[in-house]
């Protein structure tokens, strides 16, 4: 597949600004018991390009929701011990009756004899998809370029709060308030919104954590403690650019390499929009100097057992490791000094006896991030003219169905082609592969909001300052709503 030279100047058949495609969920799953595993499994069409987000909304169960379209995929209920007769726990049937309704309570209280039943989801679709969205803000958050943000836990403690999961929303709480006390990045103006509405999510089961936010708030307001800080230029207003080592033709002398999420500690690298931005990898004589970006406030004593590894994915091999030690200067450098063959890779670990992942693993995991960069950037897109934003969801989208490939994977691959042709209407498509992946693709792409994070933490601008909270009684939670006065966040008038 070729990137496209043009866009369409016209974008009104995918959406208009305020315009939005809920998630749809599947409204019938299929019960499947697994005794070996002690495992009842609820299961619809598989997971898109994306792969799947967990939820779990009580111990025992857990929602996988499809990154891409967010509709409900799979459910897993533990059933007792693997091998053992079936025993499900009361809470479980209760969070199983909340969803599914009694019938299918009774359904997986009776799993063995119930096989191959269709279930059918009760739930009322704002639920659903509230549920939806914390689970893709969790798979998200955390590979951000904003991952510091306060406002991950913000909206995470609202939409759980909107579905009833007091311990997350104790949690994110928590985690709200040390974001908040730790940000040294974000305008006043946000700092402010946030740590208010916080507060007034708490401020009858928790007044002492109410007072501390609202004094944040205070401190973060024009005149206060924080007023002065100026942020640093670090925003989603705009994408940012590939890696250093690539060239404007798309070659490099290096070897590729990105932060896999899976293989680093979190809060310690930067993850960027796009994974190929993540690493500068360059060859140096008869060497490999590879520099990350590190996380504010990242642990240096967790720094020091990290290591990139220059790896063969063919034999599975170390060719080469070196620790990454500190520059001083918000960056880490490892230098490995081995030849670089043509067919080896980076990558960033934080065990050096970890081994090292397979081809068709490296190109899953991959393809996922690029995944994640497309929706990011999508979400981004409410306008005809953010074309820099749409550029960026096809490039991912076509880096996405590139490893899908590599991976073996032609369903996945397919479906992120169909998600770059609905960008690039031009753009060549593969054959279908399945049934599944067909009806798949015709499914509507969902379009959503970005998250608040990825909305409002590191833009700058004097609209911020007109950022004002709203405390709906019918939508426990909060909203941020920009007055349309000045220019909004991308500039335009």
């Amino acid at each position: 597949m070729s990137t496209a030279s043009s866009f369409p100047p016209d974008r009104s058949d995918r959406r208009h600004v305020g315009e939005a495609v809920p998630v749809t969920n599947d409204r019938t799953l299929t019960l499947s018991y697994d005794e070996d595993a002690g495992q009842i499994v609820l299961e619809g069409l598989p997971c898109g390009p994306a792969g799947e987000a967990g939820l779990s909304i009580a111990e025992g169960v857990e929602l996988l929701f499809d990154g891409a379209d967010g509709r409900l995929s799979k459910v897993f209920i533990e059933a007792g011990e693997p091998g053992g007769p079936p025993a499900v726990a009361e809470p479980v049937l209760a969070a199983v009756a909340s969803l599914f309704g009694d019938e299918a309570r009774a359904a997986v209280e009776r799993a063995p004899g119930r096989d191959g039943d269709p279930l059918t989801v009760t739930a009322p679709p704002p639920v659903m998809a509230a549920l939806s969205r914390l689970a893709r803000l969790d798979a998200v958050r955390f590979t951000s370029p904003v991952a510091g943000s306060p406002l991950w836990a913000v909206e995470a403690a609202r939409l759980a709060r909107q579905v009833g999961l007091t311990t997350r929303v104790n949690a994110e709480t928590r985690r709200a308030v040390t974001a908040l006390e730790r940000a040294d990045d974000a305008s006043p103006a946000v700092l402010a919104a946030a740590a208010d509405a916080i507060a007034d999510l708490v401020q009858k089961t928790e007044p002492n954590l109410a007072a501390r936010l609202r004094g944040h708030a205070a401190a973060s307001r024009p005149g206060g403690a924080a007023a002065g800080q100026s942020p640093p230029d670090r925003s989603l207003t705009r994408p940012d650019v590939a890696a250093a080592n690539v060239r404007p033709d798309g070659s490099t002398d290096a070897p590729p390499g990105w932060l896999d999420p899976y293989l680093i500690p979190t809060g310690i690298f930067r993850h960027a929009l796009r994974p190929d931005a993540e690493l500068a990898i360059r060859t140096e004589g008869d060497g490999l100097l590879v520099e990350a970006r590190l996380a504010p406030g990242a642990d240096l004593g967790v720094l020091e057992r990290c290591r990139a590894r220059l790896v063969d994915p063919a034999n599975r091999s170390v060719l080469g490791a070196a620790p990454f030690l500190s520059l001083g200067d918000g960056r880490a450098r490892a230098t490995i000094k081995v030849p670089v063959p043509a067919s080896a890779w980076v990558e960033v670990v934080d065990d050096s006896t970890r081994p090292v992942s397979s081809g068709q693993l490296h190109h899953i995991r991959r393809a996922m991030r690029w995944a994640q960069t497309a929706l990011s950037a999508g979400r981004q897109v409410s306008a005809p003219a953010d074309t820099e934003w749409a550029k960026l969801a096809a490039v991912a989208w076509e880096h996405c169905a590139q490893d899908w490939s590599a991976a073996r994977d032609q369903d996945r691959a397919y479906l992120a082609a169909m998600r770059r042709a609905a960008i690039c209407p031009a753009a060549d498509l593969p054959e279908e592969p399945s049934a599944w992946a067909k009806e798949v693709a015709g499914r509507p792409l969902l379009v959503e909001e970005p998250f608040l994070a990825e909305r409002f933490t590191l833009e700058r601008g004097p609209w911020a300052a007109d950022l004002t909270v709203i405390m709906r009684p019918d939508h426990p939670g909060l909203v941020l709503r920009r007055r349309r006065t000045g220019c909004d966040p991308s500039g335009r008038s």
